[in-house]
């Protein structure tokens, strides 16, 4: 999976790089394509309490967006990825209850209980 790393107000040292490599890496379980992309934005906001914002979007032939705040860096990347692990496992979810009903219902069709398919 390839990434982009984007700072706004932020200095993105080499430890930054290597805490947010290494937690994509968990998305690489989940995710079996080369091609997909992350694009991850972090930004320091000072007019609004001097907080950080997160911001991960993931192409995977869908967009899967997640955005959130933090009082420090790690924490406001932490909150968007454990976001961005919801909808993508959700989106399985979906996908897999999809196919499900469909075999269901194409299997009652072959046994005759149903009309049409």
């Amino acid at each position: 999976m390839q990434y982009n790393l984007k700072g706004t107000g932020v200095d993105l040292t080499v430890e930054v790089r290597g805490y947010i490599e290494k937690k994509l890496n968990g998305l690489d379980e989940l995710i079996h394509d080369e091609a997909a992309r992350t694009d991850v934005e972090l930004a320091y906001l000072e007019s609004e309490e001097k907080t950080y914002r997160a911001e991960l979007m993931l192409h995977d032939g869908f967009v899967l967006r997640s955005v959130a705040r933090g009082e420090s860096l790690h924490e406001a990347f932490d909150k968007a990825l454990r976001e961005l692990f919801n909808e993508l496992t959700r989106a399985k979810d979906k996908k897999r209850s999809l196919v499900r009903r469909g075999a269901t219902r194409a299997k009652e069709f072959m046994r005759g209980w149903r009309r049409s398919v």
